[in-house]
């Protein structure tokens, strides 16, 4: 966790959302700097901030989890909205806007208008299911380049297949970046981008969190899927703004290092074939994470 991201999210919120009943929890997920201890020395004494450190590195899901089950069973929560920590909120109205759009389409989850610095738009994600012909695709996609990357020869590799798909296109700037153009009229039922996710008291009294399996990647893929299994309504409203700092050509997969690229294969080859397995299993597999009785932060 980035103490610098994590400060000027916590203060975006405290400034500038004009709300009189909301907690935010900063959940820590193990992390090796001194940052879950200087926010806390910052913010301890704010009545409605809580903070959670996790023993160890949970994933994605999983360890925001840890902060949605907090909210929904020890603060009784009615919203929950899960946010990276190098997001900001600069709508005064923010939460106004969400409750209601929730009285006007009972949606179960909800997704703002994100932009990157670089003034790319990630929402909506996807306006349909990545089906299991894609899936077997990308699977033996990261075998191979994991593969590539223990021999060194990845970044070469994807090198001459981008030099080449500039020159059948004609057009380098194309592949370089992709813009979200769909991101203007409100939408339903459509994938949402995991950096902010709102949930609804619909979704809230029903599920106890994300389908947790995961440690990264796809966390959005499987909920798309589930929402759309069980006919519960997913929004995007460009009417609700947030400001994602991670620059959005930072996120193409080869302008990371090896070493980072290689945790990124491994953890979608891993992903990928949870989510197969996921559909290939829907209805066992999603009473993993819809409510049941459950013994966590004293609910029995």
């Amino acid at each position: 966790m980035s103490y610098d991201f994590s400060n000027e999210c916590i203060e975006s919120i405290l400034k500038n959302i004009k709300y009189s009943n909301y907690n935010i929890i900063v959940v820590d997920n193990n992390s090796t700097n001194d940052s879950y201890i200087r926010l806390r020395e910052k913010y301890d004494k704010i009545k409605n901030v809580y903070f959670i450190k996790n023993d160890d590195n949970l994933g994605f899901a999983k360890g925001n989890n840890v902060g949605y089950r907090f909210a929904k069973y020890k603060l009784n929560s009615d919203f929950i909205i899960l946010l990276n920590n190098d997001t900001i909120i600069e709508q005064e109205n923010f939460i106004d806007i969400v409750i209601n759009k929730f009285e006007k389409t009972k949606f179960y989850v909800l997704g703002p208008d994100i932009m990157t610095l670089d003034g790319n738009h990630q929402n909506p994600q996807r306006e349909r299911l990545v089906g299991r012909d894609e899936l077997k695709k990308s699977i033996l996609y990261y075998k191979i380049y994991l593969i590539l990357n223990y021999m060194g020869l990845e970044e070469i590799v994807h090198k001459v297949y981008k030099n080449l798909k500039c020159l059948i296109s004609n057009n380098k700037e194309n592949n370089y970046k992709i813009y979200n153009s769909n991101f203007i009229e409100e939408q339903e039922n459509v994938q949402l981008h995991g950096s902010c996710l709102i949930f609804s008291p619909l979704y809230v009294k029903k599920f106890i969190g994300l389908y947790e399996k995961t440690f990264m990647f796809m966390e959005e893929d499987i909920l798309y899927y589930t929402l759309l299994q069980e006919k519960f309504k997913s929004l995007y409203s460009p009417e609700i703004k947030i400001i994602h700092k991670e620059d959005g050509s930072t996120n193409y997969i080869y302008g990371k290092d090896r070493k980072k690229r290689m945790f990124i294969y491994k953890n979608m080859l891993l992903s990928s074939k949870i989510y197969l397995h996921f559909i290939n299993n829907y209805e066992t597999e999603k009473n993993n994470f819809v409510e049941k009785i459950i013994n966590i932060w004293g609910v029995e």
